[in-house]
């Protein structure tokens, strides 16, 4: 969120603030037209100041989903543990590709296959690496 947004912003609310307090010190003084003018700035820049809150709001729930995102990634890189050879979640008895992890912090499945040139292994179906678990 660019700041200027929440500058701007206040400049509308200051503005709302002040056209509603000339309007409120001189009612008695200012003639029925000056007052619908006055009136009619005051809304108007109420406008404004919801059309900048709006920009706001809408930058702050993106901003919201980054960060539970990123949060999201860090209890996920916190929850995988290390054995020697493979990446393993607790609970989760599957392990993950120590490639992909380790390349591009992707948590894939390893696959348990038996090749009969190869034998039995576990394979990540994403970059195709095997591991041979005799």
């Amino acid at each position: 969120m660019d700041i200027t947004i929440i500058g701007t912003a206040f400049s509308h609310l200051k503005t709302s603030m002040d056209i509603a307090k000339l309007i409120s010190d001189s009612a008695s003084s200012l003639s029925e037209a000056e007052t619908k003018l006055k009136l009619a700035e005051l809304i108007s820049s109420l406008a404004d100041l919801k059309m900048e809150l709006a920009d706001i709001k809408v930058d702050l729930i993106g901003k919201d989903d980054v960060i539970r995102e990123l949060k999201n990634k860090i209890e996920e890189k916190e929850s995988l543990l290390f054995d020697g050879k493979f990446y393993l979640k607790e609970g989760d008895k599957i392990p993950f590709c120590p490639t992909c992890w380790e390349s591009n912090k992707k948590a894939i499945h390893l696959i348990f296959k038996n090749y009969q040139s190869f034998g039995k292994c576990q394979e990540c179906e994403v970059c195709k690496t095997k591991y041979s678990v005799e």
